[in-house]
């Protein structure tokens, strides 16, 4: 038996990952789960349904967040943590308390088969969001969107937030086949799909697909001018549109339509420039200027390149790189920034990286720049894999408040 929160999270990790099992049947192995345990997913609230290779993470919370703000019950399933395990499973900007976590573990450890890491915790926040009474719910899709568990969910509104090359081991070599994956959350019963701005051959397949199906589609490619995190700004406008979908879609009276039409363009601005969440363009240090970014893939860094050129272009950029091998990325992904310095660095997780396993470790590399820097013509910048991210994130912030 699973004893307290701890054990819960540990049983969890000790799971087979979604990579070592077959794409097409972790769905099969998750339902057979939530029919043990009596079908929870039958007694959700309509979803929005979130995919992309990039800004999914970012749509997901602006969504819910807004959702909550329009008198909502909302809930939210992102993925993967930052700090804690019970980021990835909220309701209304709150974690899942310990409790509740050990509470649905237990439940799940109890009628567990051969589900996979992800599913399991896939069927844990499904049981929980089920007995939350909720009124709305958010959902962000682990990896493509066909074969991933939270395809055992329908959309009312599915949003596909980019379609760029990541994760081809799993989705395919070519952006026509990763669209087709990411298009799979779209079903005949999804009421509306939304996507943002993606390569023509992308946007072919994706279309295809919601004509076929005869589902309501439309590209938002506008931009809410935010203050922190350029490429936000496109993301803001792609949760801004599929809440109002959401809403129009599954208002039982015009009481919350009325709230939603009548947000002022300077109100829902303020608003979401209060949204934040670990790791996307976080500003943890003003003095010395300290980022985080959790960009991992091609079109992640070209994304936080654009931004710190537009909204730190002025400064020299420190950027401390912790990526996995297994990813087509390199110093050379940053040579769009004319005035940044990069420090490929080993971390503990993966105690190399893709060009060499000589480079100094990461905490060494960090303590040096710090030392070094001069806070009012450099900055440092933290970027690369989530996982390293959230390590150097928790050293910084312990040796920032040591340093006050």
């Amino acid at each position: 038996m699973i004893e307290n929160e701890n054990e819960a999270v540990e049983w969890i990790h000790s799971l087979t990952k979604a990579g070592k099992r077959a794409k097409h049947d972790t769905q099969e192995r998750l339902l057979n789960l939530l029919e043990k345990i009596g079908h929870p997913e039958k007694k959700l609230p309509a979803i929005i349904h979130v995919t992309g290779t990039n800004g999914k993470g970012s749509v997901s919370r602006f969504s819910q967040a807004i959702l909550t703000a329009s008198g909502y019950r909302t809930g939210l399933f992102v993925s993967p943590f930052i700090i804690k395990f019970n980021e990835r499973i909220e309701i209304d900007g709150k974690y899942i308390s310990d409790d509740d976590l050990l509470k649905y573990t237990r439940i799940v450890f109890e009628n567990y088969t051969d589900q996979t890491e992800f599913e399991v915790i896939t069927a844990i926040a499904i049981l929980y969001f089920s007995e939350s009474h909720l009124d709305a719910l958010v959902v962000e899709v682990g990896i493509g969107g066909l074969w991933d568990s939270t395809n055992v969910l329908d959309a009312t509104v599915a949003v596909i937030t980019s379609v760029g090359l990541d994760h081809m081991d799993i989705l395919g070599d070519t952006l026509s086949k990763i669209a087709f994956q990411k298009v799979g959350i779209v079903k005949p019963s999804t009421k509306a799909l939304v996507y943002g701005r993606i390569p023509n051959e992308a946007k072919d397949v994706i279309e295809a697909r919601a004509k076929e199906l005869k589902v309501p589609y439309g590209q938002i490619d506008s931009k809410l001018p935010l203050s922190r995190g350029y490429y936000q700004r496109y993301n803001a406008a792609l949760a801004w549109a599929a809440v109002k979908l959401y809403l129009h879609e599954t208002a039982k009276d015009d009481h919350f339509l009325k709230i939603i039409d009548s947000w002022p363009q300077d109100k829902l601005i303020k608003f979401l420039n209060s949204v934040s969440w670990p790791a996307r363009m976080e500003k943890i240090s003003k003095d010395p200027l300290i980022i985080l970014d959790g960009a991992h893939n091609i079109q992640g860094i070209a994304t936080l390149n654009d931004s710190l050129l537009k909204e730190y272009g002025d400064r020299e950029q420190l950027i401390v790189f912790g990526h996995l091998k297994k990813k087509n990325i390199s110093v050379a992904s940053f040579s769009d920034l004319p005035l940044a310095t990069v420090f490929p660095v080993n971390w503990q997780a993966y105690k190399e990286t893709a060009e060499s396993s000589s480079y100094k470790e990461w905490h060494w590399q960090l303590d040096e720049l710090l030392r070094k820097i001069d806070p009012k013509k450099q900055m440092i910048v933290v970027t690369g894999s989530l996982y390293f991210v959230s390590q150097a994130r928790a050293y910084l912030k312990a040796k920032l408040e040591k340093s006050n």
